[in-house]
């Protein structure tokens, strides 16, 4: 006997970024938001909900830069991400998005999120609201009540709106797949409309609205970006991370601090390169994202660790899934040593951590201190380095 499985309905989206930034005066979706790409938050918060396909639509010129940016993105794995390629209007751009997944298998059952690339602080809650409405009509809206005034302004000169019952719509904007295919389907050839509630409204699809969000602001004029990580800032948790580690010295090997090789005739005894500095580094990092330790992750039993560059072990944690969701303030170190003058090297292994964590040098400060003369390090026989690292995550 054949057994025939329910569909279960899922959820796509499209996010349109192939507009030209004319208001902008520059390509805003590459402008820097959150220390990458605003198009990277985009995609990551419409991504906050369970996306199973998204489409990103993009102009030709762009694409290799949009795939970079996706890469960037940290997107759960669960999410196929597509590149479609844009029109000349928002309108053939949503219907080249809405296309892309229809050739690869989305059903008409299935349920889009329509979403504008330069709304980088679309948040959860908004998202959730629009999926609880969904067979509320053919297309779910977000809206907001306007508390200003309105006028009309034109040659002849201004007069008031009455601003009762207007609203202000956003996106994303929610729809089955069938519903947004069919009235793409039934559209007269040229007709261009602003939004996906406009288009299915004018086939006598019903509209929706749920409660919209004040900071899912759209990004149009330089000003606009910056309420717009304002808003995004305030959804923002504020994590400290604490590493330490110590080695004693061993002769025969370098010794390297911070990924810089220092001048002495002593290294430090470990089974990588056994990089003091890099090691408190990388545990205070692992720390903030809640990750475990590098002990756990490269364990000293397995032989691919012995003598290898702790700089390429850093790497790696940064690529961490966990790790990548934070944004790094600040990365404090202090060593504590008696030998040898390392004061020459800080400006160095400041640099050089820097370039490791991929912030700006101004965010790393490398502190040298002695230990008294007491103890097995104050008789120089080893070196400490603690490591607090500032970083801020997504609530």
């Amino acid at each position: 006997m054949t057994v025939v499985r329910a569909h279960k309905e899922s959820l796509s989206a499209i996010v349109v970024a192939a507009g030209n930034s004319t208001r902008f005066g520059r390509d805003k979706l590459f402008s820097s938001f959150a220390g990458r790409p605003l198009i990277c938050t985009t995609l990551e918060a419409i991504c906050s909900v369970p996306i199973r396909k998204l489409v990103l639509v993009c102009r030709p010129q762009d694409r290799l830069r949009m795939e970079k940016c996706v890469a960037r993105a940290i997107l759960p794995h669960r999410v196929q991400v597509l590149l479609a390629i844009g029109g000349s209007t928002r309108s053939e751009s949503v219907r080249n998005g809405l296309n892309v997944l229809v050739d690869d298998g989305v059903l008409g059952d299935d349920w889009i999120l329509v979403h504008d690339g330069d709304r980088p602080a679309v948040g959860r809650g908004l998202l959730r609201r629009l999926i609880a409405a969904r067979d509320t009509g053919e297309v779910v809206i977000p809206v907001l009540t306007l508390s200003d005034s309105l006028r009309r302004v034109s040659s002849e000169g201004t007069r008031v709106v009455n601003r009762t019952g207007m609203v202000a719509v956003q996106t994303p904007q929610l729809c089955k797949v069938s519903t947004l295919k069919s009235a793409y389907e039934q559209c007269p050839e040229g007709a261009v409309f602003t939004d996906e509630a406009a288009l299915i409204e004018s086939h006598g699809g019903k509209v929706a609205t749920v409660h919209g969000d004040v900071q899912n602001i759209k990004v149009t004029v330089p000003e606009d970006l910056r309420i717009a990580r304002m808003a995004f800032d305030t959804r923002l948790r504020t994590i400290v991370g604490f590493g330490y580690d110590v080695h004693r010295f061993e002769t025969g090997r370098p010794l390297m601090l911070g990924g810089v090789r220092i001048a002495s005739d002593v290294g430090l005894a470990g089974t990588s390169d056994a990089d003091v500095v890099l090691h408190a580094a990388m545990d205070a990092v692992l720390g903030c994202a809640g990750a475990g330790d590098i002990g756990s992750m490269f364990p000293s039993s397995d032989a691919q660790y012995i003598g290898i560059d702790s700089a390429i072990l850093l790497e790696r944690v940064m690529m961490n899934r966990l790790v990548r969701r934070l944004r790094i303030v600040m990365v404090d170190i202090t060593i504590v040593a008696e030998r040898p003058r390392l004061s020459i090297y800080q400006e160095t292994m400041r640099r050089r951590v820097a370039r490791l964590f991929g912030v700006q040098p101004k965010n790393v400060n490398v502190k040298v201190t002695g230990n008294d003369t007491i103890g097995w390090i104050g008789r120089g026989e080893g070196i400490a380095a603690l490591c607090v690292v500032t970083a801020v995550r997504p609530a």
